[in-house]
């Protein structure tokens, strides 16, 4: 398979400032206005219910720029990258070349990727349309002639094949992590071997629980450094894409996480016997701490960054169900990510799609970008270069859902 590569660290936070450090061509596209003159484009789709509405006119939209109300001058109406109707300004022409970008966020590889590759490639994939895949070990671009020398659906098992191994490799450190944490939850309960496996069911008899409990919060801590999402990283990404030009299409696949914790009635046994045991209360204590571990993320950076981006960004959880093992609480430990990857999600007017079959949350996020309108406008402010200014679009008349990118930064 002919394909570019470029390692990166198996880590989102690093994975994501590499992939916005791609050596990829700059361009306008549908960025932010470089002046106060220049006409600004807004991606909107407009549905009632699931269905796109397609026969909308330039008169039928209103916008308003940071509260003010503002008319639009140009209209296209675009399928699958094709120009299908035009309304207005002759003078303004948008991009339609579509970048599709799909990152694999996961741990675990889940079966049901080869039918999500399988829909994107025999379903969707244009002859004009670059495919970026980054994955937890590497970066991918499908090239033209790649594209255009393979069957499709050789494409889709070669890629898939890419996919799986990275995915297995790049989750090595996850999960062993994983693994020891098990282990040392059930150390602490005194639970033994039942209902795991020979190596993560070893007991070590000859601990402290002192250790144990020390061992497991080093481990606690690595398994959140392996997962952890970085605020700046996702602001670097989203202003990496914004120097790209056309429609930029990008899937973010996630995993939902969880952590193996001490169960509740464990916790309150270990404090009762050990009253006599300050080090050990001590310990517990930052046990609990790490438990109620607060949602750190600043999520409007990011909102407004990725809005300004000009791409259009679809979340796809893959919402599988916890591990049920004897003596572990399993916790969710993906809110944090969750929450602000929806918002940034319908801060582009991306969708986000809770699912355990990601070759569904594909076919129904493609079907739900492949058509849209683009609308170009003057902008009225005068507010200074970097100010960030909100955005509305309405159907006159209608109570239709509209989606779009939630506003821009001022002179970039």
């Amino acid at each position: 398979m002919n394909v570019r590569r470029a390692r990166f660290l198996p880590r989102l936070s690093a994975g994501l400032a590499a992939f916005a450090a791609l050596g990829l061509s700059a361009g306008a596209g549908a960025s932010a206005p470089a002046g106060a003159a220049a006409p600004v484009p807004i991606v909107v789709r407009v549905f009632e219910g699931d269905r796109f509405v397609p026969d909308l006119g330039l008169k039928d939209f209103t916008i308003e720029e940071a509260g003010l109300p503002v008319s639009p001058e140009a209209l296209f109406l675009v399928r699958k990258g094709t120009f299908e109707r035009h309304e207005g300004r002759p003078d303004v022409q948008p991009d339609l070349s579509r970048r599709i970008v799909i990152l694999f966020q996961l741990t675990e590889y889940d079966n049901k990727i080869q039918g999500a590759l399988e829909f994107l490639f025999l379903k969707e994939l244009l002859p004009t349309d670059t495919l970026e895949i980054q994955t937890p070990m590497h970066n991918y671009k499908l090239t033209a002639a790649a594209l255009a020398a393979k069957p499709r659906d050789v494409l889709a098992r070669e890629l898939t094949r890419i996919v799986r191994k990275d995915i297995v490799e790049g989750g090595m450190a996850y999960n062993s992590a994983l693994r020891d944490l098990k282990r040392y939850v059930r150390q602490i309960g005194g639970v033994g071997r039942t209902g795991l496996s020979d190596t993560e069911g070893e007991v070590n008899e000859g601990t402290s629980l002192e250790q144990q409990l020390m061992q497991y919060g080093e481990h606690l801590q690595q398994m959140e450094s392996i997962r952890l999402v970085d605020e700046k990283k996702l602001v670097n990404f989203a202003e990496g894409m914004k120097t790209l030009n056309g429609q930029k299409l990008v899937f973010f696949i996630y995993q939902r996480e969880f952590r193996p914790e001490i169960n509740p009635q464990t916790l309150d046994i270990l404090v009762l016997n050990n009253q006599d045991r300050p080090d050990i209360l001590a310990t517990l204590e930052t046990l609990f701490s790490a438990y109620r571990r607060p949602v750190n993320l600043n999520r409007e950076p990011i909102i407004r960054a990725f809005a300004d981006s000009g791409m259009s960004f679809n979340f796809l959880f893959m919402n599988r169900q916890p591990e049920r093992v004897s003596g572990i609480n399993m916790r969710e430990q993906s809110e944090d990510v969750f929450k602000a990857l929806s918002d940034a999600a319908g801060a582009t007017g991306g969708v986000t799609d809770t699912s355990q079959n990601a070759a569904v949350s594909m076919a129904s996020a493609l079907k739900a970008t492949e058509s849209s309108y683009i609308l170009y406008y003057t902008p009225s402010t005068a507010a200074p270069p970097g100010t960030f200014i909100n955005l509305k679009v309405s159907v006159r008349g209608k109570n239709y859902r509209v989606v779009y990118r939630a506003g821009y930064f001022t002179g970039s």
